[in-house]
């Protein structure tokens, strides 16, 4: 097979090459490769580029490097890298450069060359001085030879995957010199101790080339194979995985004829094993095991070839699972680890072992044995999807059993991942959100050990994950493989969070589904959290790396001290024999004798001697010396040298003095630092120098300072000279005359051109920063005024103007003494563009009568635009709407013609945008009819024919039993809008016929039949009408006939009326009256006038005379009254029965807990609790036939000072306190003012006015002493004063806590005591044992503004004691106690370290001796053990853990042994929230809602969503939302302008989307349907439409309808209704709905009814002397009754009214007596009803007693007694206390029910309840049960000014519920700035002089309910003044860029380049000058081009830099 397939591989290698200097080189390389490889060429690891001397060229596949002119420095080694998709390759060439005049030959250098020409693999550097030149590549540095012939893996071997029985060939290249030896393995074991010699073979190529081949694979040859190639200069190592597939039987016999040559004819070529040797059971060993346990087999095999092995339970083969773990482990045994056993593992199982030369096994039966005591319901195997939930469930024998669930090894403990539950004798656990980690085995174990498992399968993208732990030594391979469901995945791996990428010793590889990683030779420091990604599935598994045993070094033998002269010495040893390999150093110490302590003085890995001299020591003594020896396993024993030497340290200069070269004008510096503390010296071109004047000379310990201030030119070039006690030092110092230059400007500096309003800033910089400028403006001077700056900052000049005029045009020049500098100014409003839009949006295809949208964006909101068609001016009309919506533009064509089809034009100044609009035409088509019309009509009648057409503009033709119908005569043909008609006006006989309309493609027959017409009652139209009529006036009912002599009869109640005094009939004409002159009660039933085919009812009912409203006396129509106060308004009806109605400003009022509305005989009230202004207005009592009104009007009540009394009006305060004025007012709306010694204070930074509901306070930062005074509120009716004295505070020592400090401290070092005093000019006198303390040679007392110091030197053990710095009114008292400390070092010092924000960080050194004291630091304060630090010790190791590391964790880290430190940096990362899904273009319609949606990264990331560069907030139309990743906005009732891009942005990504809005298109959701009805019913219609506000016509018979009392029509939203009442058959028809172009329709059928009793009698229960009235219905009218009692008829009489109304037949008797009960039966003639009449006497009763109630808290609680009676009032108790109606409380009263409902009860409202009704009564309990605490209102995130106070407020369920805050995972309590406050339900967290680092997160515990809420602190208002501007400058020259915020702050700003951060450094300079923050970046080049980006806070700024390349 080939092993390399398309990769990269040498034809040719390129032969040494040997030029004389001067000459050209060309070195030659033949590489092939599919793809074609990407070539280039190095020399000492630096890439060549075609530049200068240096040209690449390709010839095929030839590729070259020519190099002209050589030197000698070219001479080296040369490699040619050819890399493709496949894979890489290396070839070297070697290039030497000979003198002219030697010979071209090898110079001492013997080549061992190959047949063709080839150096084998490589060719030796000479020693010497190489520099190359190629473009921007230089090479100073010195070749290091060792190096650079280290053995290097050029192609490594690649990860193969065979299948069984296949070779597998691993080739590699090496190079090296010499040539490495290559040492093959597999698994960290030697080839020859697993595999057969014929199994495998290892050869050796020329080039370098090394190649293992196993033959025929099996099984056991998968694994990892390394490489390891080793010379003298060192070694390397490459490893690779052979995964072996299995195949079947008949593959595997298939292939056995493709051995390779060596397996031919040997012993091997058996083709078959033999059988398995049979089994015996009887005489396998036993192995019992509880339930639960693990068992474990072991089986010792051996052979050659390496035996193949297989595990049976039961004669079936066992595979590797999630119980069953199958391994070769470290001492050779082949095992099977059956974890967590089940009785269902009980079995036989065998390890079954086979080669090619035979067979054999071994095997043991297992039996599990179960508890005692079992599980009711054992556990069952769960699968489970990733992401869902699964659950486990078990049942126990009991419910007191307590159980405990474990995932395998590990507990489980109830968490927001694991839900765990007990339900009775039921167990279940619950994993939330399931991971691939959480496949595995679960256990519910009780306690007497008993356990159920059961095994999770989650089911997801990663088919095989990590296990969990993973265990290997030092110097092993680790593997990790994992399978997925598809090839083409995205995978990562990942180690501690770090992305591991492939290395020589890193193995990543992918086949198909399987991905596999390999660490070779792991070290321990490999070990961490192996992590597999692929989406948003993951697995991990922990490697731990265990490290061998290893002996500490031997100590050294031999040592010898030899004095060398009187002041020093040599000392010499012998390393010990056999001592180990590994790497070792020799450490030599010194101890001053009589001293404990030894100092390192001399280390060295071979030396085995040192000399000791006397500059090495500190201070003269007699000294000793050890020496021992160190590696990484610990320290030999010390050895110490015989002798002790005296030694007298010699004076040196450490630092000598340095030349320095300074500006004119500059300070110039020079310093010496020596050995000792001496006096010296100080010469000025041999001038001795003093102290004074333009000279300051220092001395500090040993270092010694002169400084010359405002050096001359004169003093041109001098010598400055130190002398000091023979030591001499001189140094040269150059003065230059300073030059006054302009840094020369970009062009985009020098011409400005801006906009209107726009800042204008021109600035340029001088060569020195004394320099003094003056600008002009066209020749004349400029002078700062108020809208003209003139600044200057160091070197910087510059000149703002703040609103660019158009006067501002001109040429600015600054000038300086020698220069001067020009600008030009250009001031221009900008041009009105047009943004481009969309094809869709250009081009409009429309049908006729649909709308036509044409919409534009121009770039400024002003722009004024003109639209054309075709050329011509549009103006706006009815069908076309001109919109201008900010930058939008818009035309609406509201409903298209043909003949707006054509190009429109929208014009703006020069610029225009052209829209193309179609309009097609719709076919015609009939909608209405759909089937053909039978037409029946009279003789005169008019008839109307009807068709409606799909479009307005539609023709059609009518034709007449075949011939087409002219208009003329009695036929007329009109068109109205889509309806054609055809009208016959007085119709003949001979006009019936076959009448057809007929369009282009479609038709409707009508067919018409004419005949003789009926007498009909023309008026009234409808055939029952009901009429009210007032008593005592005269009632007239008329009908006009169809013909003027048509008979009539008229009947009232079914009975024909007979005319009399009272009722007269009249004729007149066509009309028929009846006439009743007096009307009275008597008179109210049916009149029905009826002819031969028709009739007409009327339903007379008279009423009494109107209602007339007054109102009571003393009382007025305008009320007047206080907010608060209850308002009362009565009104006196004329009648009892009197229904009112009251209204407010014309809108009715109902009833609610602020509004009582009663009535009390003839009065009705309204009553109004609580009013406010807003209730103010006209109020009218509305009783139909009159109406009253009242002028209400309510006023606030007048301003008060709240516990005015109790607030303390004087205020003593400190200077630089904050005063914190503050009252409460009776109301909060209240406005106030504040004032100072009577002046009106304004606010700034300095006072703050606050308003929080009902409080005002006034705050005063930072006190001084003029704001004593007196400080009135004015609050509008009430003030208040306080008197404010601020006074001086007294001497205090800051951070003073009285007590004592305690400080150990060891001899020899310096003690420093420090404090800082309130006041600079504090004295304070230092104590030690109460003796005063002064200067002195040890003793030194330091005063630094506010810091009091002293520091005592060499501190030895008499100085321990009290020390006291004596402040006047304050102390500070420290105890020294000084010690001999002990040696404590630190063997591995702590590494920096930077991780990504939520990552752990984990900090380690390793401190002798063991039992030391360390102590960890964060930014110098100590840690502390906590969730979030983890501090650990093993042996010598210490460790730090940083959990989850934020970016408030960026801080110095130092580790503190006994004084001894170590120190590292933690930077942690800011994660960048990215977007993760692409939003995709949302289509809505005009008046609906949209969402747009994102999703992020991070859950916490924030984003902010923009439109046209305008943040969006919430607001009524705007809602923003969130769900975990997933960010969205809602946009409400859209119009036409909402659409557009819209962009949501990170502070790292953003993302848009394209939102389109068409205009709505009216649709039917739900049409119309049939129906089908009786005579004289009701029907109702009803159609939804897809939209609300949408006006719709009804038309029945082709006929519009009109509402009236027949027909109602009513709208509610998006459904359209019509109700037909009184039906009658001619009703019968089509009913039909149109609306904006949309149609349906229904049949409407009508049928006549069956007399029937619709509504039967009921049986009546009456008090005596009460009427009683039976009443029934019947389906029609007309119908004569009869009605009986017990039997016998009754008759009207005095006592007895027997009358119709309609339908409805009564029996009423006026006044019942008890010999009124009986059977009531009204006989219908066809059917009957009756019912019962009973009439009782007066008695009171409990009918229903009240019911106890067992209700939660918060519930309703209702009680209900019914009585006997009606109309009886009832009082309720509750515990003997009369309940009165409240808010929560209501009584009410139904019949004879009487309810008490208790709303939203409480525990306290538990008690008995009682009901009192005349002398009977009804008692129930209620029990209450209390619900836990709830948080009702939750906590709300806040933003608060800086110093102002913050208050977080949250509603619990209950005021009893007690409350924890909390800020991040701390616990608060309350302190000076924090108080907690409850308030019945509310519990407030208040901060007062909240700060910046209180920013945070802050929730509140109540029970088991969290809330939290994100606390946010705003910084004085920060913003950029000044912007960056784009930096255009040549290579390798400064860069600056400089802006200006608003306010100075203290924060460091944050400066990047393409994203990445800038930090101070040799090239980089970062420069804070108050409010200006600059950044110089030196030494520029090509790739430093890109975008520079200033933040702090929220001010943000960026520029372009652009870098040119220098020619």
């Amino acid at each position: 097979m080939d092993i390399f397939g398309g990769a990269p591989r040498v034809l040719g290698y390129p032969r040494p090459v040997v030029v004389q200097c001067g000459a050209d080189a060309t070195l030659k390389c033949q590489i092939g490769g599919d793809p074609h490889p990407d070539v280039m060429w190095e020399c000492k690891n630096v890439q060549i580029i075609t530049e200068g001397r240096y040209k690449l060229s390709e010839e095929g596949k030839f590729y070259l490097l020519s190099i002209s002119g050589v030197r000698e420095m070219d001479t080296g080694q040369y490699i040619c890298k050819a890399r493709n998709s496949v894979g890489e390759t290396y070839a070297a060439a070697s290039l030497k450069v000979v003198a002219n005049d030697q010979q071209l030959e090898d110079n001492g250098i013997k080549q061992h060359k190959t047949e063709n020409g080839q150096v084998n693999g490589v060719s030796k550097l000479e020693n010497g001085d190489h520099r190359e030149e190629n473009g921007t590549h230089k090479f100073d540095q010195e070749v290091d030879l060792a190096s650079n012939d280290k053995p290097r893996f050029l192609i490594k071997p690649l990860s193969l995957r065979v299948g069984r029985g296949e070779d597998a060939a691993f080739s590699c290249k090496v190079w090296g010199t010499p040539l490495p030896d290559v040492v093959w393995e597999k698994d960290a074991k030697k080839l020859n101790d697993i595999f057969e010699s014929s199994h495998f073979s290892i050869s050796v190529q020329d080039g370098g080339w090394f190649q293992l081949k196993v033959y025929r694979t099996r099984m056991p040859d998968k694994g990892v194979y390394t490489c390891k190639a080793t010379n003298r200069n060192g070694e390397a190592l490459a490893g690779a995985v052979l995964l072996v597939d299995p195949v079947s039987e008949q593959e595997d016999n298939r292939k056995s004829s493709h051995w390779s040559p060596k397996h031919r004819g040997g012993k091997l070529g058996l083709s078959k094993l033999r059988e398995e040797p049979p089994l015996s059971t009887s005489k396998v060993k036993k192995f019992v095991v509880a339930e639960g346990k693990h068992a474990k087999f072991r089986c010792s095999v051996t052979g050659k070839p390496k035996p193949e092995i297989i595990w049976k339970k039961d004669g079936s083969p066992l595979d590797p699972g999630r119980r069953h773990l199958i391994f070769e482990d470290r001492e050779g045994y082949y095992t099977l680890k059956v974890l967590y056993c089940k009785v269902q593992d009980t079995g036989l199982y065998a390890c079954v072992a086979s080669n090619a030369l035979g067979n054999t096994l071994s095997a043991v039966h297992l039996s599990v044995k179960g508890p005692h005591v079992r599980f009711n319901h054992p556990l069952k195997d769960v699968e489970a999807r990733e992401s869902n939930v699964a659950v486990l469930e078990c049942e126990v024998p009991d419910e007191s059993v307590l159980a405990t669930w474990y995932r395998e090894d590990e507990r489980l403990m109830p968490s927001s991942k694991y839900g765990i539950e007990q339900q009775g004798t039921r167990r279940r656990l619950t994993i939330q959100d399931v991971e691939i980690d959480d496949d595995g085995v679960y256990l519910c174990e009780m306690l007497d050990g008993a356990k159920s498992i059961a095994e999770l399968s989650v089911k997801g993208k990663i088919l095989r994950k990590l296990p969990r732990k993973v265990e290997v030594l030092e110097g092993e391979n680790a593997a990790f493989c994992v399978e997925v469901e598809d090839e083409d995945m995205e995978i990562h791996w990942f180690k501690n969070g770090l992305k591991l990428h492939e290395t020589h010793q890193t193995i990543l590889k992918s086949f198909g589904k399987t991905h596999v990683l390999v660490f070779v030779n792991v070290v321990h420091q490999d070990s961490g959290v192996v992590t597999f990604v692929t989406g948003r599935s993951k697995t991990s598994s922990r490697l731990k790396v265990r490290a061998t045993r290893h002996c500490p070094p031997i100590c050294p033998l031999g040592v010898k001290m030899d004095l060398d002269g009187p002041n020093g010495a040599r000392l010499s040893w012998v390393p010990a024999p056999n001592n180990q390999t590994t790497r070792s150093i020799f450490v030599v110490e010194r101890q001053e004798v009589g001293s404990q302590e030894w100092q390192k003085c001399f280390t060295s890995e071979k030396a085995t001697s040192t000399e000791i001299y006397s500059d090495s020591i500190p201070y003269e003594g007699d000294y000793r010396f050890r020496v021992c020896c160190i590696n990484k396993y610990g320290r030999s024993g010390h050895v110490v040298f015989p002798k002790v030497i005296h030694l007298v340290p010699g004076t040196k200069i450490c630092s000598p003095l340095q030349d320095l070269e300074v500006t004119e004008g500059e300070d110039a510096v020079f310093s010496i630092v020596l050995s000792a503390s001496l006096v010296g010296t100080w010469f000025f071109n041999s001038a001795q120098l003093q102290d004074g004047g333009r000279y300051s000379i220092k001395q500090s310990k040993t270092q010694h300072t002169l400084i010359i201030h405002e050096t001359l030119t004169a003093e041109g070039k001098a010598e400055i000279t130190f002398i000091a006690n023979g030591l001499r030092n001189s140094a040269a110092l150059v003065v230059k005359p300073a030059i006054m230059k302009f840094s020369p400007l970009l062009e985009s500096d020098s011409t400005k051109r801006v906009e209107t309003g726009d800042v204008i800033v021109l600035y340029c910089e001088v060569s020195h920063s004394s320099a003094k400028v003056c600008w002009y403006k066209d020749g004349e001077e400029l002078q700062v005024s108020d809208g003209l700056n003139i600044q200057s900052d160091g070197n910087m000049r510059r000149i703002v103007i703040q609103s660019a005029e158009k006067h501002h045009v001109g040429v600015y020049t600054c000038q300086t003494s020698g220069d001067v500098i020009t600008f030009m100014v250009e001031v221009a409003g900008p041009p009105v563009e047009f943004i481009p839009g969309s094809e869709e949006d250009l081009h409009k295809n429309s049908m006729e009568l649909d709308p036509v949208v044409l919409l534009c964006h121009v770039s400024r909101e002003d722009a004024q635009v003109m639209w054309y068609k075709d050329g011509c001016e549009i103006e706006p009309s009815d069908n076309i709407t001109l919109q201008a919506e900010g930058t939008l533009r818009r035309l609406i064509i509201r409903s298209a013609e043909t003949s707006d089809a054509g190009s429109y034009t929208c014009q703006a100044e020069n610029n225009s945008m052209e829209f193309s609009v179609n309009v097609r035409e719709p076919p015609v088509m009939i909608v209405d009819p759909k089937d053909d019309i039978m037409i029946e009509c009279y003789i005169s009648e008019d008839i109307h024919m009807q068709c409606e057409l799909s479009r307005s503009g539609g023709k059609v033709q009518w034709f007449k039993n075949g011939e087409e119908v002219e208009e003329g005569g009695n036929i007329q043909l009109t068109r109205e809008g889509p309806y054609r008609r055809l009208t016959i006006l007085c119709s003949k006989v001979e006009d019936g016929g076959e009448y057809i309309c007929e369009t282009n493609g479609d038709s409707v027959f009508f067919q018409l039949i004419v005949t003789k017409p009926p007498v009909r009652i023309i008026s009234p139209t409808d055939s029952e009408l009901k009429i009210t009529h007032v008593a005592s006036t005269e009632l007239q009912l008329s009908c006009k006939m169809s013909c003027s002599d048509a008979h009539v009869t008229w009947y009232k109640d079914s009975l024909e009326v007979e005319e009399g005094p009272n009722l007269i009939l009249e004729v007149d004409g066509a009309e028929r009256r009846l006439v009743i002159p007096v009307a009275s009660i008597k008179d109210v039933g049916e009149f029905v006038c009826e002819t031969e085919h028709d009739s007409v009812a009327f339903m007379v009912t008279i009423k009494e005379q109107p209602v007339v409203l007054s109102r009571p006396t003393n009382t007025s129509g305008k009320v007047e009254c206080l907010a608060g106060k209850t308002v009362v308004l009565e009104v006196k009806a004329s009648r009892l029965n009197t229904e009112v109605k009251w209204l407010l400003n014309g809108q009715e009022i109902e009833g609610s807990n602020f509004v009582t509305i009663t009535k009390n005989g003839l009065l009705r009230r309204l009553e109004i609790h609580s009013p406010s202004p807003a209730d103010s207005g006209t109020y009218s009592c509305d009783a139909v036939d009159d109406k009253l009104d009242f002028q209400v009007t309510i006023s606030e009540p007048p301003v008060n000072i709240l516990k005015k009394s109790e607030i303390d009006t004087n205020l003593k305060v400190l200077r630089s306190d904050d005063i914190v004025l503050e009252c409460e007012l009776s109301r909060g709306n209240a406005k106030t003012k504040w004032y100072k010694d009577g002046c009106r204070i304004e606010c700034d930074g300095r006072f703050c006015e606050e308003e929080e509901g009902a409080f005002r306070s006034l705050v005063i930062l930072n006190a001084e002493l003029r704001d004593s005074g007196e400080y009135f509120l004015d609050a509008e009716d009430d003030n208040i004063t306080f008197q404010v004295t601020v006074q001086e505070p007294p001497v205090t020592i800051v951070g003073n806590s009285k007590d004592a400090d305690f400080q150990e401290m060891a001899a020899g070092d310096d003690l420093i005591l420090a404090c800082e005093v309130s006041h600079e000019n504090a004295p304070v006198q230092w104590y030690c044992n109460d003796k005063l303390l002064v200067n002195d040679s040890r003793t030194n007392i330091q005063c630094y503004g506010t810091l009091r110091k002293i520091i005592i030197s060499n501190v030895q053990s008499s100085d321990s004691g009290k020390y006291i710095c004596d402040a006047v009114d304050d102390k500070m008292i420290s105890i020294v106690r000084i010690q001999v400390p002990r040696v404590v070092e630190f063997l591995t010092e702590l590494q920096n370290t930077t991780v990504l924000e939520g990552e752990d960080a984990t900090f380690k050194c390793m401190v002798s001796p063991e039992d030391v004291q360390l102590v960890w630091f964060m930014d110098n304060e100590m840690i502390n053990s906590s969730d979030h630090v983890q501090v650990a010790q093993n042996g010598l190791c210490h460790t730090l853990v940083i959990k989850k590391c934020h970016m408030l964790d960026c801080s110095k880290i130092t580790a503190e042994a006994e004084g001894t430190t170590s120190k590292a940096s933690l930077r942690v990362q800011e994660a960048q929230v990215m977007f993760t899904k692409k939003m995709d273009a949302v289509m809505a319609e005009e008046f609906g809602d949209a969402t747009l949606e994102t999703e992020i990264s991070l859950e916490t990331g924030e984003v902010q969503w923009m439109r046209q560069g305008v943040v969006i907030q919430a607001g009524p139309r705007y809602s923003l939302n969130q769900n975990e990743c997933k960010r969205s906005l809602t946009i409400y009732n859209l119009n036409l302008s909402d659409r557009g891009t819209y962009r949501c942005e990170t502070l790292h990504d953003r993302t848009q989307v394209k939102l389109n809005v068409e205009p709505r298109k009216i649709s039917i959701r739900k049409g119309l349907t049939d129906q089908e009805t009786l005579e004289r019913e009701t029907a109702s219609f009803e159609v939804e439409l897809s939209h609300t506000d949408v006006q719709g016509n009804w038309q029945k018979g082709g006929i519009r309808v009109k509402p009236n009392n027949q027909f109602r029509v009513s709208t509610n939203g998006r459904v359209h209704g019509l109700t037909l009442s009184n039906l009658t058959l001619e009703d019968t028809g089509t009913i039909a709905f149109s609306a904006e172009g949309v149609r349906t329709t229904a049949r409407l059928t009508v049928k006549e009814t069956p007399v029937t009793i619709l509504k039967a009698l009921v049986d009546v229960h009456v008090e005596e002397e009460f009427p009683a009235t039976l009443e029934c219905e019947l389906s029609r009218q007309n119908i004569e009754v009869r009605w009986f009692k017990s039997g016998t008829e009754l008759k009207p009489g005095k006592n007895c009214r027997i009358y119709s109304m309609g339908r409805n037949k009564f029996c009423q008797i006026l006044q019942c007596s008890l010999a009124d009960s009986g059977i009531y039966t009204c006989d219908v003639g066809e059917s009957s009803t009756s019912c019962t009449l009973e009439v009782y006497e007066h008695e009171l009763k409990i009918l229903q007693d009240l019911e106890d109630l067992y209700i939660q808290e918060d519930q309703n609680a209702v009680f209900m007694c019914e009585v006997s009676l009606n109309d009886v009032n009832g009082e309720w108790y509750k515990d003997g206390h009369k309940i009165r109606p409240t808010s929560t409380i209501k009584t009410r009263t139904e019949g004879t029910k009487h309810f008490l409902l208790m709303c939203n009860v409480k525990a306290e409202d538990a008690g008995e309840i009682r009901f009192v009704s005349r002398d009977v009564e009804s008692t129930a309990y209620l029990e209450v049960e209390e619900l836990p605490a709830s948080i009702v209102k939750p906590l709300r995130d806040r933003t608060a000014l800086e110093k102002h106070r913050v208050i977080l407020e949250c509603t619990v369920s209950s005021a009893r519920c007690s409350a924890t805050w909390y800020r991040g995972k701390e616990r608060l309590v309350p302190s000076d700035r924090v108080d907690l406050v409850v308030d019945g339900c509310s519990h407030k967290l208040v901060i007062q002089q909240v700060a910046l680092d209180d920013e945070d997160i802050y929730s509140i515990e109540v029970g088991v309910h969290t809330s939290k809420a994100k606390l946010m602190v705003e910084a004085q208002e920060l913003v950029v003044v000044r912007e960056l501007e784009d930096v255009e400058v040549a290579e390798n020259e400064p860069a600056v860029f400089q802006c200006e915020v608003s306010v100075a702050i203290s924060r460091t700003p944050v400066w990047t380049l393409n994203g990445e951060n800038i930090q101070p450094g040799p090239s980089v300079r970062l420069e804070n000058h108050g409010t200006v923050h600059k950044l110089t970046l030196k030494d520029t080049s090509v790739d430093l081009s890109g975008v520079v980006k200033f933040s702090v806070g929220k001010a943000k700024s960026s520029a372009s830099l652009s870098v040119r390349e220098c020619k």
